[in-house]
């Protein structure tokens, strides 16, 4: 993981998809998660190296976004990366997140929001 790497952890595969697609071809490298569980595996592999950005959905199985939230808030190595909510469910920006966006959103609103947050690839 690195300057350009963002974890990207939804549980719907086509957004998944999508989003990282979209983030590749801009330069991106992206670590895809479909569960909490799975996300907060990603960020426990390499504690020293954590992503440049998390996006997260808040609504997953198994462990929830609200989950994994509250550890990376609780992650002395974690706490300084930007998270990006995406949730069709929540109504405001949650404590403590840099950016919300609310599903259905705009890729191009999305992407603009991930170049402000994160560290430009080279």
């Amino acid at each position: 993981m690195g300057t350009s790497t963002i974890l990207l952890a939804d549980d719907d595969l086509d957004m998944r998809d999508i989003v990282q697609e979209m983030l590749e071809e801009n330069g991106y490298d992206v670590i895809p998660a479909r569960t909490g569980r799975q996300a907060l595996e990603f960020l426990a592999m390499d504690a020293k190296s954590p992503p440049a950005l998390v996006i997260l959905d808040l609504m997953m199985p198994i462990v929830t976004g609200w989950q994994v939230l509250e550890a990376i808030q609780h992650d002395l190595a974690l706490v300084k990366v930007p998270v990006v909510i995406v949730s069709a469910t929540c109504q405001d920006k949650p404590t403590g997140t840099a950016a919300f966006l609310r599903k259905p959103f705009r890729l191009e609103e999305l992407l603009e929001t991930v170049q402000r947050l994160s560290t430009r690839p080279s």
